[in-house]
């Protein structure tokens, strides 16, 4: 019996990569099912946000309605050359409401601009924030592609400015009748007819993204608790991507932060100070970071994966000295986990399905066969990693809304048991960890 699984949520969009102490933000990919047949937006009450186009100050952009006006897909002027991989920022400040893969329009992210309008964002390439993130104008949110079926293997992007007309806290997208509306930049209002073209369209965003929001960590060291029992931690800003690991060998986690825009690793063992210890870049921009022990010498170090292939850092974080081991595992659109499922001191990696709810876990990831696989939680649900009672062996976990399941019955048995607690808000961040060095995981919340 399965008692969290249900039909997939629309509301999920996000990722987040785990050990026992490792969270991420951005840019990871969640499948989700068909989109729900919502009604037509209504007329539209309040002014919209002041957009720029999405793209840095001074480029021109193609802008074409095809047959879904007032959707929009823009290519680069003036013969499309630099549209794939090109940057992509937000127009304007806001909150990430939706980052995740969906198997139809590849990588999606939608924002919220307040008052009711959001953008939406499809085939990205990459992406760079997740769910919760606080963007500022100009901020980097990814990378311009062809993802999913229905780009048509054509780098381009489809963007939609919509109206929650209905208040379920979204906007619908991607069909005729979804909650889509024109927009306007600098002055000129796009989207109102199909098959329009506009050439040479300038971008006005030239506000740069200096005002990024501090990533502020509430943190518990009681898996009962509601409520954080630790000052708050400030530390990092967004669009970085939380972590935790125990860097010193100390017994305790402490909170650290992946800079996506960089591939760069900013670790601390005294975050409080909001000073980091070690700097250093590794992998590509936009990987997805993850954090595990793995020679079991006690020290967590991180790790990237790109693609279906996990790239373990195996040198300290306190040196610049790069080695490395890989191996792959999972499909590309899976979610990347690491753990020490059998006690041994060494975490391995493994995945989770999130279109499934479903995680593939293994003690011996290089053949490439999961030895346990079993759904937990809903579909798309936020997966992490810890051990829930000091037995030495990881186990998984899923957020759903704002409540923590941790699953305490083995990876290695199809019996399920489940510990839950509350805390924080569903549109904030998780991260887990050993606070406090008592050998268990308890829940935390970045926002």
């Amino acid at each position: 019996m399965r008692p969290f699984i249900s039909s997939p949520s629309q509301q999920r969009g996000t990722w987040r990569p785990a050990r026992m102490r490792a969270v991420t933000a951005a840019a990871l990919t969640l499948l989700i099912g068909g989109l729900p047949n919502l009604p037509a937006h209504a007329a539209v009450s309040m002014a919209a946000p002041n957009i720029q186009l999405p793209f840095p100050c001074g480029q021109q952009w193609r802008l074409d309605t095809w047959g879904h006006a007032p959707a929009l897909d823009m290519v680069k002027e003036p013969n499309q050359q630099g549209t794939e991989g090109a940057t992509l920022i937000a127009p304007a400040s806001g909150t990430v409401n939706k980052s995740y893969y969906h198997e139809n329009a590849g990588n999606v992210i939608q924002i919220n601009h307040g008052g009711g309008y959001f953008t939406t964002y499809l085939h990205l390439q990459s992406r760079a924030v997740g769910v919760g993130a606080r963007v500022a104008q100009g901020a980097l949110i990814g990378r311009v592609g062809r993802t999913g079926p229905t780009s048509n293997n054509h780098p381009h992007l489809h963007f939609e400015l919509g109206y929650d007309s209905n208040g379920n806290g979204e906007a619908s997208w991607g069909y005729a009748g979804a909650e889509r509306v024109r927009p306007t930049f600098n002055g000129v209002t796009y989207g109102g007819a199909n098959n329009q073209t506009n050439r040479n369209v300038a971008s006005g965003n030239c506000g740069g993204s200096a005002d990024l929001g501090v990533l502020d960590f509430h943190l518990s060291d009681d898996q009962n608790s509601n409520a954080a029992t630790r000052p708050v931690i400030q530390y990092g800003n967004s669009p970085m991507v939380p972590i935790s690991g125990d860097w010193d060998g100390d017994g305790k986690d402490t909170v650290s932060a992946y800079d996506p825009t960089a591939g760069r690793f900013l670790i601390s063992d005294t975050p409080a100070g909001g000073q980091a210890q070690y700097v250093f870049r590794y992998g590509n921009a936009n990987a997805v970071p993850f954090v595990g022990d793995w020679d079991g010498d006690g020290k967590d170090n991180v790790g990237v994966r790109m693609g279906n292939v996990f790239y373990m850092r195996t040198s300290p974080v306190t040196t610049a000295t790069e080695t490395t081991e890989s191996v792959a595992y999972g499909d590309a659109p899976m979610l990347p986990l690491a753990g020490d499922w059998d006690g041994d001191g060494k975490d391995t990696v493994s995945a989770y399905d999130p279109g499934a709810g479903r995680f593939l876990i293994s003690d011996t990831p290089a053949g490439g066969q999961a030895q346990y696989v079993f759904r937990y939680g809903n579909a798309n649900a936020v997966p992490f990693v810890g051990d829930w009672d000091g037995d030495g062996k990881d186990n998984v976990g899923v957020r759903m809304g704002n409540v923590f399941y941790m699953r305490t019955s083995p990876v290695t048995t199809a019996t399920e048991t489940t510990h839950s607690v509350a805390y924080g808000d569903a549109g904030d961040l998780p991260v887990v960890g050993d606070w406090d060095g008592d050998g268990k995981d308890s829940q935390g919340i970045v926002r």
